[in-house]
């Protein structure tokens, strides 16, 4: 089977989006796959070997696009800088975020991408079926749509985030006008689609109902070891994730109640390992060196290490209106880890959040969904190690039901297998 993936960022296991692919993928040790991207970073992972690259860069140099094929992207290789693009946006306030977004979508409309080279890349590539994830971006919605026309065979998609419905909280006009021409270009691309895929039951029944299109559930799967630890001191608590949407304020009160109880000696310890770029403000907030360490960005086999050697594992979730909104239906990938950890898990956000809901539902972590009870839940947890181990058992055994990988690639590989033997359209 050949499989051709359109996303818009590049295949790095150290980014989200990546590290997912790889997830998927790796359920295809016999498939040729070949990916075309939207980023100005260079891929970073085991799989995949093929790549048509074609950014925004390379769109105002006139830049045909370029293919990178038969390159050795293992991840052994160290970390890449951020591209360009992704630095100049980063340094954009968040005032105009919205509108520099809206001028990459004209960018994308004026500039012509669908040239005689990318052309060739597919044809030459013949796939047998198209992955699409879905995202807030249109030009890659029209990307893959018109793969799809040159290549003649049945696509995939998979949404993880609320990209589509209009519960959000957010005063831009230019969010507006792209979510508008978003969600016309999501109904013609989910109407190409054989299947799409979303992280969690709650955004299926919606988007089923939005949409009319045959959806599934796909979370991220892993192998489930028994992991024998006893609790250290001081406590390790870890954080390995993005710090945006206002994620680092939670962890800011996280601090504050570690502060707390740290105040006649050291009881715990958070460890933030993130790839986001903190203000000085930030860092003076999470890299206290007494309750708080940032450590940067670490290579996924290394984070892994370092949740073995940390006792809870943390996830969190934004409080406030806008970002409670736009994460409402997201389940980040983060939680499988924490769950394969070994680690008990504190999970703080609002209880209406898909991931925060699903950890609760299944009493598989400790929830706080009120920051005014942070300070409590901390102390309880410090003073009673008994709960540490009862909660990591609890996540391990959600995980070993309802992620395991053995039974989630076996999913995947037949419903790739039969919509390429059902479906030449």
């Amino acid at each position: 089977m050949r499989i051709l993936i359109v996303s818009c960022e590049s295949w790095r296991d150290t980014n989200n989006g990546g590290n997912v692919l790889s997830n998927i993928f790796c359920a295809f040790p016999e498939a040729e796959i070949a990916q075309i991207y939207c980023s100005g970073e260079l891929p970073q992972n085991s799989i995949c070997k093929k790549y048509f690259q074609i950014s925004d860069l390379m769109l105002i140099k006139s830049e045909k696009g370029e293919v990178l094929e038969e390159k050795d992207y293992s991840t052994n290789n160290s970390y890449q800088e951020e591209a360009v693009e992704n630095k100049i946006k980063n340094k954009i306030p968040d005032f105009f975020r919205e509108s520099f977004l809206l001028m990459r979508e004209v960018l994308w409309i004026v500039f012509n991408w669908r040239t005689e080279k990318l052309r060739k890349f597919i044809t030459d590539f013949k796939p047998d079926v198209i992955f699409a994830p879905c995202y807030s971006y249109f030009h890659v919605s029209k990307l893959a749509l018109y793969v799809k026309d040159i290549a003649k065979c049945p696509m995939i998609s998979y949404i993880s985030d609320d990209n589509y419905s209009l519960k959000q909280f957010v005063l831009s006009p230019f969010f507006w006008v792209n979510r508008l021409i978003t969600r016309k270009w999501i109904r013609r691309l989910f109407s190409e689609c054989s299947l799409v895929y979303t992280m969690t039951e709650m955004q299926k029944k919606e988007y089923e109902n939005l949409l009319g299109r045959p959806m599934k559930v796909l979370c991220k799967s892993a192998d489930f070891c028994n992991i024998e630890k006893k609790t250290g001191t001081p406590i390790k608590f870890i954080y390995g994730g993005g710090l945006y949407l206002n994620r680092w304020k939670v962890l800011e009160a996280l601090v504050k109640s570690l502060d707390a109880v740290n105040e006649t000696g050291i009881k715990a310890e958070l460890h933030i390992y993130s790839n986001s770029k903190l203000t000085e403000k930030q860092k003076r907030l999470l890299n206290n060196r007494k309750s708080s360490f940032f450590h940067g960005a670490v290579s996924f086999s290394e984070l892994e290490k370092k949740y073995a050697e940390s006792d809870v594992a943390v996830h969190v979730e934004s409080f406030d209106r806008k970002n409670r909104a736009i994460t409402r239906l997201s389940f980040s990938t983060k939680i499988i880890d924490c769950m394969k950890s070994g680690c008990a898990i504190l999970a703080i956000g609002p209880h209406s959040q898909a991931g925060i809901s699903y950890l609760k539902s299944n009493d598989a972590a400790i929830c706080v969904n009120d920051l005014n009870k942070l300070n409590s839940s901390i102390a309880w947890i410090i003073d009673n190690e008994d709960l540490i181990q009862k909660y990591a058992q609890k996540a391990k055994e959600l995980g070993q039901k309802n992620h395991n990988k053995e039974a989630i690639e076996k999913m995947i590989k037949k419903d790739f297998y039969d919509i390429v033997s059902g479906d030449k359209s």
